[in-house]
């Protein structure tokens, strides 16, 4: 293993290939320049053994037009620029730690051919190396010879390497690492401050120190980034009298290595019969075992082989000792154990084996528990080796140096989570620790001696790629939970796609910085691929619980191996120790001290490490935010931060003014509108503890259990509640546990009893509530009133259903990471989606991904036909159980009407589409449109049609279904529809036949029925006030008796808009049948206007039955009639005739008529009702209504246009 830099200056390079693969943050440091003499410093920790360097001079030829460069070396190596008259310079740095060979060798290497080699790897194959052979002296050899193909010499290398190379002969540097980014490299791109192009394998401190405000805990942009996996190129030329150079990045030459880049697994979707275990019994048939065990059996190998290239004796550099040469980073879990056991496989037995053991909790820390357990299972398996557990102890909060060695260390990358790994490994690494030597009984720990021990080891094996490849983290169970199979393992590439970025880059540095190589065997190209053509179900069966179906196939290898109680324990999560409160002085930060013991998992959203700052976890992670998760609810999120998060921001100022905290907030909504996951969002987001309660979960068998519950729940909450971190209870569907009293039973009232002394006794406080509440219910009428008082639940905060805007943002979460046709408008379907809450939007992607896998397995890409065939799967959940829907009708489906059309475009389409408008001008939109007129003449059509054009939620009530044998059920449908129609707006309520309804109050008849149509009235009245709070609601009414209309309807704010739909003219009746016959084949003889002619006082109805029956008569003379002739439209016509006369429109007319003149005398349709009249009804709207309605006349002349003007005026 090496350290190796280069140091390039004096030459402008252009980098635009490299920048597009590197971090967007600039690096603006004032006067900061990096010595070549720190880079010296610190890369002689990597290899102690000798520490080289090589200068180059590059020189322009002005005399010469073709030669433009010229190479001087100098031969010692100085760096000196400015006694130089060169315009360039490349400063090679390398430090060795000998491994490999018969003798020492000092890097950076020269050939005779001036060519420049500092190689920081290992070569286990690819190149042919004999068992004396230094790698790197091999290497150069290869690349003299391979002349220009040296991506090809590169891209055949099994191993781990980082290069730096010059090639004399092109006047190009090469540099690059391996495709999984086992070796640590780091850039420095040129800046204004640093012109300097520098490589290296680790950052000096003073590029951190002076990076980082410790004074203030700013943190300053990074100097360095890691450099992305592959092969570049730098060729210098001379343009201009200056040296230039241009970074390439080359394609990898070997198609294996392409194919374990893409990670693309073949298998990863089982069938029925491929799953190993019934879902009945959980008992694997014979065929499935013989079958998982083979491919345990085939990984076994191929690992067996990746230890022992890693752990041959001549790829460890011993000299004449026989010291311990290799050690494992032991944690006693199933990776390290399944590396030990296989390193007793591969090493000589005379050799003791080390296992580094650290721990920040002293001798009762999980990880020392299940090492002292392991090493017993391994003296099992190998009673003949002698195993020694180093145990490393620490105290994080008094390790002032060597947390500011590890910050450096594990720069660019800045998070408390990785300054804890680093430090574990870099404590490791270095093997001070603590050993227990035999006093004649080995079997009794107590009876042994523990002395000081220091680990000389100079290899160090990790488990790093196991999880990664295996589905260990608890991540890849909730991405399968969510998204099954095909989401694990999009998850698990992207976890290896990212591996050198997150993970392998930061161990190599902390490793290496105490003269040790870190080799991880989990990630051998041969075990990479081996793992990835296995199918995935054998890899990881995530339906079973933890211990038995997470990294399965690695359980199967340590029960092959004879370590079978590793084989069934669970997963532990990492120790992340808590950050201390107390002031540092020596590097004034918060130091990461668990003082609660508790084991976080490693995928918690990681915060920003910022040196001497107090970086208040409390106030949220600059990372993570609920809205990563959460679309739109902005104001239930703002009132949830506020009751967790502001209590531990502002305890000074709640103490100054005498503040009480509330305790308690209550959340309500339709169901699937993201309750729960706000809470938990929120929760996550401040790193709160949390316990959810719900009625299955407390409700118990025996009196007095579930109490019992109650009580332990608010025990463990206070447990966890410490000053810097909040405890929260989630209770849900509230109304389940605490129904209201006058529907309650004896259990419910104990529950209730208990709940109202459990949230008494959190009494509240200037100081931060040691338990905070929340409740969530769909039915908040529901719940005692008892608990809304102040003093428990102290707000209510609706989650409603979301808007437009709410319901793109979730769309856009759901789809992140699913592949869109461009042909996808999310803002298309947003607006479509009326009335969708989250939840409803989730199924409706996921029915979406499952037509396109339907439509083709090989690429996923959602189509916008898919999401229509989602569209006519999945509606709106608050809908169910009552008729709702857009309908299909269009103003095309209408035949005449023009100007009735466009008042009704402009009374419904107007104020949903151009609502800015409508605000500018201070016009408030119609509440009420009334359609009047004789039967069959569309009006139903007409609403539909507006309904559609306007993309309205369409809500149809007729009497059948408001006229119930029970006593208020027609009343509940009617406010139960206006509730969810306010729910899914914008959306139109239509009421057919509305004067049974909405019936004159006060007739002679005193039946039941008008009592029942009195409440329906009155519940209708009331409704329609309310919609003034209600945007983007409109109600609209179809009746062929308007004057039998109750006058409270008919006055402005209810109706506002009565509308006479008379029957066809001529021109309509030629539209009428044009639309109904549009479908159909005519005869040559057949002419529609001749025929509206004659069907003088015919209405839309009846057309469409006259184009109905000519089409059946025309069946009727010959069954496999094509075509439809003026014949068969005659007989038709001949067997229909008119219901309506000249007589009765104009009594429908008279309506309209009556409407303006206050002493008219209505004509009655017949003598049953001839006591109505329109006299009385005029009398009643008075002077007021017929101003309104001449106002509303000339206002809804007006032209689109001309509103849209005048607005923008």
């Amino acid at each position: 293993m090496c350290g190796i830099a280069i140091v390039v200056c004096g030459v402008r390079i252009e980098l635009s290939t490299l920048s597009s693969s590197l971090s967007e943050t600039e690096t603006p440091f004032e006067r900061l320049q990096v010595s070549v003499e720190d880079v010296k410093a610190v890369l002689s920790q990597r290899g102690p053994d000798s520490v080289g360097e090589k200068t180059i001079h590059l020189r322009p030829n002005c005399g010469q037009e073709s030669a433009n460069l010229s190479v001087v070396e100098t031969s010692e190596g100085t760096y000196k620029l400015e006694e130089t008259t060169s315009l360039g310079e490349l400063h090679f740095i390398g430090s060795t730690l000998q491994l490999r060979g018969t003798s020492p060798i000092r890097q950076p290497l020269v050939d005779s051919s001036g060519n420049i080699l500092a190689y920081n790897g290992e070569v286990f194959g690819g190149i042919e190396l004999n068992s004396y052979d230094n790698d790197t002296e091999v290497l150069l050899k290869s690349l003299e010879k391979a002349k220009s193909l040296v991506p090809d010499v590169l891209s055949m290398i099994k191993g781990p390497w980082a290069i730096i190379y010059w090639q004399e002969s092109s006047r190009t540097l090469w540099f690059g690492k391996d495709a999984f980014g086992r070796r640590s490299l780091l850039v420095h791109s040129p800046t204004v401050e640093d012109p300097r192009f520098l490589l290296s394998s680790v950052s000096p401190a003073s590029s951190v120190s002076q990076g980082l405000d410790t004074e203030n805990g700013n943190s300053l942009h990074r100097y360095w980034e890691e450099l992305p996996c592959g092969v570049y190129s730098i060729s210098f030329g001379v343009s201009e009298l200056c040296i230039r150079g241009e970074v390439t990045k080359h394609e990898w030459r070997n198609t294996i290595w392409k194919e374990l880049i893409e990670w693309e697994r073949k298998l990863v979707v089982p069938r029925p019969e491929d799953l190993s275990t019934s879902s009945l019994s959980g008992v694997q048939e014979d065929k499935s075992v013989s079958t998982s065990l083979g491919f345990a059996q085939t990984v076994l190998v191929v690992l067996k082989e990746s230890v022992r290239r890693r752990t041959s004796l001549h790829s460890i550099y011993q000299g004449d000792k026989e010291a311990v040469p290799v050690a494992v980073l032991f944690s006693g879990g199933l990776d390290s154990m399944i590396l030990a056991a296989l390193l007793h496989q591969c090493l000589d037995p005379k050799y003791e084996v080390d296992l580094l053991n650290v721990s920040f909790d002293g001798p009762n820390a999980p990880d020392r528990i299940s090492a002292k357990a392991g090493i017993k299972e391994l003296k099992k398996i190998a009673p003949f080796r002698r195993w020694k557990l180093v145990e490393i102890d620490a105290d994080l909060s008094k390790l002032g140096f060597e947390t500011k060695r590890v910050m450096s260390l594990i720069n660019p990358a800045d998070t408390y989570m990785d300054l804890n790994i680093g430090t574990a490994l870099w404590l490791a690494a270095r093997g001070d620790g603590w050993i227990h030597e035999d006093n004649g009984n080995p079997s009794v720990e107590e009876n042994n001696q523990r002395v000081k021990y220091k680990s000389d080891a100079r290899i160090l094996l990790v488990g790093a790629g196991a999880d990664e490849q295996c589905a260990g983290y608890g991540r890849h169970r909730t991405k399968y939970r969510n998204g099954s199979w095909v989401a694990l393992d999009q998850e698990m590439k992207l976890d290896m796609q990212r591996i050198w970025k997150r993970n392998l880059g930061r161990d190599d540095r902390c490793i290496a910085d105490n003269g040790k190589e870190g080799r991880f065997p989990f990630l051998d190209e041969d075990v990479i691929k081996t793992l990835l053509d296995i199918p995935l179900w054998e890899i990881a069966d995530l339906e079973q619980p933890s211990g038995t179906g997470d990294k399965k196939i690695l359980r199967q290898v340590a029960s092959l191996l004879g370590v079978h109680e590793v084989a069934k324990m669970p997963k532990r999560a990492i120790q992340v120790r808590r950050r201390e409160l107390s002031e540092r002085t020596q590097f004034q930060t918060k130091s990461l001290v668990n003082q609660t013991g508790r084991i976080l998992e490693v995928t918690v959203p990681q915060t920003r490490l910022l040196p001497g700052a107090v970086c208040d976890n409390i106030a949220g992670n600059e990372k993570w935010r609920a809205e990563a998760e959460i679309g739109g609810n902005e104001r239930a999120l703002q009132a949830l931060r506020e009751l967790i998060i502001f209590p531990f921001r502002y305890p000074l100022e709640a103490r100054t003014l005498g503040l009480k905290w509330p305790r308690g907030l209550l959340l309500y909504g339709p169901p699937g509108t993201g309750k729960t996951s706000l809470v938990r969002a929120v929760v996550q987001e401040c790193d709160a503890h949390l316990i959810v309660l719900s009625p299955h979960s407390v409700h118990r068998a025996h009196a007095g259990e579930s109490e019992k519950v109650l009580r332990e729940a608010f025990a463990e909450a206070s447990s966890h509640a410490v000053s810097d971190k909040p405890s929260v209870i989630f209770i849900d569907e509230i109304d389940v546990l605490c129904p209201r009293r006058d529907a309650r039973r004896e259990q419910d009232v104990r529950i209730a009893s208990q709940l109202f002394t459990l949230m008494d006794s959190n009494k509240p406080s200037s100081s931060a509530p040691r338990v905070v509440v929340v409740a969530s219910t769909n039915r908040v009428d529901a719940i005692d009133p008892a608990l809304r008082r102040a003093g428990r639940f102290d707000a209510l905060v609706e989650v409603s259903t979301p808007n437009e805007e709410d319901r793109l943002k979730i769309l856009q979460l759901y789809t992140k990471k699913v592949n869109l046709d461009p042909s996808v408008d999310l803002q298309a379907i947003a607006i479509s989606c009326n009335g969708y809450v989250g939840a409803d939007l989730e199924a409706l992607c996921r029915e979406a991904t499952i037509s396109a896998s339907k439509r083709s397995s090989d690429s996923l890409i959602l189509t916008s036909q898919d999401f229509k065939i989602a569209k006519s799967v999945v509606g709106p959940s608050i809908n169910r159980g009552i008729t709702v829907e857009i309908p299909k009708v269009t103003w095309d489906d209408v035949g005449g009407l023009k100007d009735l059309k466009k008042k009704l475009q402009q009374a419904v389409e107007w104020p949903i589409k151009h609502s800015a408008a409508f605000v500018k001008m201070g016009i408030s939109p119609m509440r009420g449109i009334l359609l009047h007129g004789p039967p069959g003449c569309s009006k139903t059509t007409l609403a539909k049609a507006a309904a559609n054009a306007a993309q309205a939620s369409f809500f149809s009530l007729s009497c059948a279904e408001l006229f119930s044998m029970y006593v208020g059920e027609g009343e509940a449908l009617l406010r139960n529809t206006f509730q969810r129609a306010r729910l899914a707006s914008p959306s139109i309520i239509f009421f057919d036949e509305a004067d049974v309804v909405a019936c004159k109050r006060g007739d002679e008849s005193s039946s039941n029925s008008s009592t029942v149509g009195e409440r329906l009235l009155s519940t209708l009245l009331t409704e329609m006030d309310g919609l003034e709070e209600a945007k983007g609601i409109l109600v609209l009414a179809a009746t062929n008796r308007p004057y039998a209309i109750d006058a409270a309807l008919m006055r402005p704010g209810r109706f506002d808009l009565v509308l006479y739909v008379p029957p066809p003219d001529l021109e309509a009746r030629f539209e009428i049948l044009q639309v109904h016959t549009r479908n159909m084949t005519l005869g040559d003889d057949v002419d529609l206007r001749k025929i509206a002619e004659e069907t003088d006082l015919f209405t839309g109805a009846e057309l469409e039955g006259l184009c109905r029956e000519s089409g059946t008569v025309s069946l009727r003379e010959n069954i496999a009639a094509t075509a439809v002739f003026n014949r068969h439209f005659q007989t038709a016509k001949s067997s229909l005739k008119p219901a309506l006369t000249i007589e009765e429109v104009e009594t429908y007319s008279s309506f309209r008529k009556a409407a303006k003149r206050s002493d008219s005398k209505p004509i009655p349709i017949n003598k049953k009702k001839a006591t109505s009249t329109v006299f009385g009804f005029s009398w009643q709207l008075g002077v007021l209504s017929l101003l309104l309605l001449a106002t509303g006349n000339y206002y809804f002349n007006h032209t689109k246009h001309e509103l849209l003007v005048a607005s923008a005026t």
